[in-house]
């Protein structure tokens, strides 16, 4: 398998810078509570058990996709730094080059497929455990 060039390192760093982008905008939008308050408004000053529930569901939903998000970005700010150390692209587990077309589908993978199967499975024997 071929490692990257330039050019595909370089669509794909655009590609992330954007993606990043993004998520820093939907967890500041998340942090500051827009959507979650336009219900949290409609539902303060009721005794209802039920909507005190779906309140606290928005809320608990709002805060993990804002958990995620942060994820993605730690994702992408690893695989910028793996940019600036020229190891993008090259599996951690086993140092070959990860197949471009799994970069352009997941363009943080810092695994080849097979090493990350084996990492998927060893993780949910364990888990079993």
């Amino acid at each position: 398998m071929d490692a990257l060039t330039q050019a595909q390192i370089d669509g794909l760093a655009a590609a992330m810078a954007e993606r990043k982008r993004r998520l820093n905008e939907e967890i500041r939008e998340g942090l500051a509570g827009i959507g979650y308050e336009r219900y949290a408004d409609a539902l303060s000053g009721t005794a209802d058990a039920g909507d005190e529930s779906v309140a606290n569901l928005l809320r608990d939903v709002a805060h993990a996709e804002v958990e995620r998000d942060i994820g993605e970005l730690r994702d992408i700010v690893a695989a910028e730094r793996r940019i600036a150390a020229g190891s993008y692209g090259i599996c951690i587990d086993c140092d070959t080059p990860i197949d471009p077309k799994r970069l352009e589908a997941y363009p943080t993978a810092k695994r080849c497929r097979p090493c990350q199967e084996i990492r998927e499975k060893t993780r949910s024997a364990a888990r079993s455990l």
